[in-house]
């Protein structure tokens, strides 16, 4: 049974659950704020939005705003979350359901780095199927491999005669098609800046070890 019946319950729910936080953490939260938590500029709001949001950019910095709302998020979900209730299943559905649209809300969601458990389902479909897709090519590949090279004694090649150039290439071709499904599967943007920042820490721990 699901727990929201409508986009406006998703976010009722989401900005009690931040509104909360804010005062467990004692940070300021003021109605404007609270209502540019509804802004869309495609799905459906709040009624009068587009004066609210006048309002915002006229008086707020938006990057200090995201960087506040992203951190008042990943601390209500993380308290959720410790405590094993519902509300954390609660905070899963919200956001999937609101993912289906075009949200403000969605920039600090993704900035809190929440987790697969709050991804939209189409994009956790996606990464199985890179997965499958990438062993599925491992396995054939490995089959051809056999089929072309047959492996003596059906252990391992003798030293200097297996099919190096091959396997090289082999693993190429795996490699690439590996990295085109996944950039596809978790989008072009998000996937490039996982990947730089997978670089800077592989090169920040190389630094360091030096």
């Amino acid at each position: 049974m699901h727990r929201f019946s409508n986009d406006r319950e998703a976010l009722d729910f989401i900005a009690s659950q931040i509104a909360e936080e804010a005062q467990r953490d004692a940070v300021p939260l003021s109605e404007v704020e609270r209502k540019m938590l509804y802004f869309s500029e495609t799905a459906s709001t709040l009624p009068h939005i587009l004066e609210v949001s006048d309002e915002f950019d006229r008086d707020y910095d938006q990057g200090v705003y995201e960087k506040k709302m992203s951190l008042l998020i990943k601390n209500a979900v993380n308290s959720a979350r410790k405590q094993q209730d519902e509300r954390f299943k609660d905070w899963a559905e919200a956001i999937r359901l609101l993912s289906k649209e075009d949200r403000f809300l969605l920039v600090m969601v993704r900035q809190a780095r929440l987790g697969p458990a709050f991804r939209p389902r189409r994009v956790l479909w996606r990464l199985w199927g890179t997965v499958l897709v990438g062993l599925t090519l491992f396995v054939g590949l490995d089959w051809v491999i056999r089929k072309i090279f047959p492996i003596p004694g059906g252990f391992s090649y003798p030293r200097g005669n297996g099919p190096e150039g091959f396997y090289l290439w082999a693993a190429t071709v795996c490699v690439a098609v590996v990295y085109g499904l996944l950039r596809f599967s978790v989008g072009a943007r998000k996937f490039d800046e996982t990947e730089a920042r997978a670089w800077e820490w592989i090169f920040g721990m190389s630094k360091h070890r030096k």
